[in-house]
């Protein structure tokens, strides 16, 4: 039988102690809840399958992907973010709620199907990530407030 000690501290480890007094191992809840080693990482931290997942993603559509690493797009996506006033358009159109949490640039036009609006302000919105995933390739369901034409960046790309 096993006698629980509960230590308090910031990084939420207890110790479990034998009955017998023997040995103690320190062990530690994962944000997961299961009860782990204290200097062990849990399972469902594993990165292996995740990197492997990124890694044949990118391999599947490097030509897609490559743009999105340019200095082009770097130099573009806050200036977008800025016009948008730092927050989720959908959010605050279509919910009334003012969300500056992870923000992404989307395609209202799906960069795969026209490439040749990658680059262009009037087809880019500042959404947060929960949108961005919703939106996906279909079209807005929300009529921006900004007017997207009347924004030119004056500067090289």
């Amino acid at each position: 039988m096993n006698v629980l000690i509960v230590v308090k501290s910031q990084k939420r480890y207890f110790i479990l102690i034998s009955k017998k007094m023997r040995t103690m191992s320190k062990k530690k809840f994962c944000s997961c809840g299961k009860l782990i080693g204290f200097n062990e990482t849990c399972s469902c931290k594993s990165n292996k399958n995740r990197n492997e997942y990124q890694r044949n993603y990118y391999q599947k559509n490097k030509e897609t992907l490559k743009p999105l690493s340019s200095a082009r797009w770097k130099r573009l996506r806050p200036l977008i973010i800025k016009r948008d006033r730092g927050i989720c358009q959908r959010c605050f159109i279509k919910f009334n709620v003012i969300n500056s949490s992870n923000l992404q640039v989307h395609h209202i036009k799906p960069r795969i199907e026209y490439p040749h609006l990658m680059f262009e302000e009037s087809n880019l919105i500042t959404v947060c990530k929960t949108c961005n995933l919703q939106l996906g390739l279909k079209e807005l369901d929300f009529e921006p407030a900004i007017d997207l034409e009347k924004h030119d960046f004056d500067f090289k790309l």
